[in-house]
C-alpha cells in the first residue's frame, strides 16, 4: 500500500516555469517523490489519517544546488593571496599534507554545512575522493562527486579510481554518483585529459573541471599552448552539454561563442571570485546568450562558508556593479539559478531544482518569522522571494528534506551526530595545522 507524508505550510515557492507561489498549501510525498501539490482544506480530505509535518508560517521551496564545492577540514587563512599564490602557498602544501581520514572529516563537515544551509545537491570536485563518497552517503546530501585529478605522481586520485566509482555509482537511482574530471588544465597533460574526456562520452557521465578563473590562468594556457584556455579544452573534447567548468570569469568573444554552441555549463562563484581578486564573470551576459549558469560556493577556504543564501546575494550585487544597472540580475533570476537552474546545469531539471508532481523531494524548508525578514507572512510572493536573496541567510533554514527523508528538522541533524563531529572535526584541525606549521606554512 503506497504511504503518504504530507507538509502542510505556509507559503510554497514552487520555481516551476510560471514561478508559482501558494499560501496555506500542502505538498505530498510518497517514498522520495512529490506527488500531490493542493490547498491545505483538500489536502485534509484528499489524504486523512496521513503523515503530516506541519509548516505553519514557513516558507518551503527546492533544496538548493550547489554547482560548485570542494569540502575543507580547516579554514581561515591565506585570505590575503591571489589564486595562483593561494594554489601554490595553500592549497598544494594542505594536498600534500592532509590524511585520508582528515579529508574524510572535512567532508563531513562540508556536506553537514551545506545541508544546514539548506542545500541538497551538491558538484563537488574533491580529494581523496572515496572518502568524500563515504561522506556523502552518511549525511544523506545528493550529490555528483569529481576526484580532483592531477598530473602528480603524488596525487590521491587516480583515473582508474575515478573509473572504479562511476562503475560503482552508475544507477540512475544512486544519490551520490561520480562524474569524470580532473583540477584543470594546470595540472592535466593533453593526453590525461583526452583520456578522461573518452570515458565521460564512454559512460555517458557529466565532465567537471575549473577554467578561465583569473587573468593568470588565460595568461599560463596561452604561454603554454599558444591559445586561451576554452580553444584549449575544446580542442581535447572537453565542451560538450555534459561539462561544467568553474569560474569562467575572463572569456573571449570567441571562447564564449564556443561555449554556446557546444552547450557547455558555467558553475559561477561571486564570493571566491570577489575573495582572490579573481575579477567578476560576466553571467549577465553570459544569460543572455543562452549559456546555461549555475551558483557555486567554491571550497570554504576561499569563500568562508557554503551558504548559497549568502552566495546569491553577493551574485546579484556584484552584476549590479559591473553592469551600472540596479535590475542587471534580479531575486527571481538568482534564485532560479540556485534552484532549477543549477539542476539544468547538472542535467537533472526533470528530476530536482522545482517542486512540481513527479520529481524528487527535495526540500528546503525556511522559519522567517524573524525581525530581517518582515512582513513574514505576505500576499504577494515577490516580497518572500526578495526576502530569500537579501534579508535571509542558512540559518534561517528550519528543515532539509533530501530525496524523500528528513535529514535535518528544527535545525537538528538527523543523519549524523553533530556535536561529535565539532569535536573530532576541531581536534583533526588543530593536528593539521600543527603539521603545516612544522612544514613552514605562515598563518599569520
Amino acid at each position: 500500500m503506497e504511504k503518504f507524508f504530507m507538509i502542510k505550510g505556509g507559503y510554497i515557492i514552487t520555481m516551476d516555469s510560471k514561478m508559482n507561489v501558494y499560501k496555506d498549501y500542502t505538498l505530498v510525498i510518497s517514498g522520495n517523490t512529490i506527488v500531490d501539490i493542493l490547498s491545505n482544506d483538500t489536502a485534509e480530505s484528499k489524504y486523512a489519517n496521513v503523515e503530516v509535518f506541519t509548516a505553519k508560517d514557513k516558507v518551503i521551496l527546492p533544496g538548493l544546488i550547489n554547482t560548485h564545492l570542494h569540502t575543507n577540514l580547516i579554514r581561515g587563512f591565506g585570505d590575503d593571496s591571489a589564486l595562483y599564490q593561494w594554489h601554490k602557498e595553500v592549497a598544494e602544501a594542505v594536498r600534500r599534507t592532509i590524511t585520508p581520514e582528515e579529508t574524510y572529516l572535512g567532508a563531513l563537515v562540508g556536506y553537514a554545512e551545506a545541508i544546514k544551509s539548506g542545500t541538497t545537491t551538491v558538484l563537488a570536485l574533491e580529494k581523496n575522493s572515496e572518502k568524500c563518497y563515504q561522506a556523502a552517503q552518511e549525511t544523506g546530501i545528493r550529490a555528483r562527486l569529481t576526484p580532483y585529478i592531477l598530473d602528480f605522481e603524488d596525487c590521491a586520485d587516480t583515473i582508474e579510481l575515478n573509473l572504479a566509482y562511476v562503475k560503482k555509482t552508475a544507477s540512475p537511482e544512486e544519490r551520490v554518483r561520480f562524474w569524470f574530471g580532473f583540477d584543470s588544465f594546470r595540472e592535466a597533460s593533453p593526453e590525461m585529459i583526452r583520456e578522461i574526456v573518452a570515458l565521460a562520452k564512454k559512460y555517458e557521465t557529466g565532465l567537471h573541471t575549473h577554467s578561465n578563473e583569473s587573468v593568470d590562468d588565460v595568461l599560463l594556457c596561452r604561454k603554454r599552448y599558444h591559445k586561451d584556455p576554452i580553444i584549449h579544452l575544446y580542442e581535447l573534447g572537453v565542451l560538450s552539454e555534459r561539462t561544467v567548468l568553474a569560474h569562467c570569469v575572463h572569456l573571449t568573444k570567441e571562447e564564449k561563442t564556443l561555449m554556446q554552441q557546444t552547450k557547455t555549463k558555467i558553475a559561477h562563484c561571486p564570493t571566491s571570485n570577489i575573495k582572490l581578486s579573481d575579477g567578476a564573470a560576466p553571467i549577465v551576459e553570459y544569460l543572455f546568450q543562452d549559456i546555461c549558469v549555475g551558483l557555486g560556493t567554491d571550497g570554504a577556504n576561499t569563500k568562508g562558508n557554503y551558504d548559497l543564501f549568502e552566495e546569491m546575494k553577493f551574485a546579484v550585487l556584484l552584476q549590479r556593479i559591473v553592469q551600472k544597472r540596479a535590475d542587471a540580475l534580479t531575486a527571481p533570476e538568482i534564485l532560479k539559478m540556485a534552484t532549477i537552474g543549477g539542476a539544468e546545469v547538472l542535467g537533472l531539471s526533470k528530476e530536482i531544482g522545482s517542486l512540481e508532481k513527479g520529481k524528487k523531494a527535495d526540500i528546503c524548508i525556511m522559519y522567517l518569522r524573524k525581525l530581517h525578514c518582515l512582513p513574514f507572512d505576505p500576499e504577494e510572493g515577490s516580497i518572500l522571494i526578495s526576502h530569500l536573496v537579501f534579508s535571509a541567510n542558512g540559518a534561517d533554514v528550519d528543515t532539509v528534506i533530501i530525496n524523500g527523508k528528513i535529514v535535518m528538522t528544527n535545525r537538528i541533524l538527523q543523519t549524523i551526530d553533530e556535536q561529535k563531529l565539532l569535536f573530532d572535526a576541531n581536534e583533526a584541525g588543530k593536528h593539521l595545522i600543527a603539521r603545516l606549521k612544522l612544514k613552514g606554512m605562515n598563518f599569520k
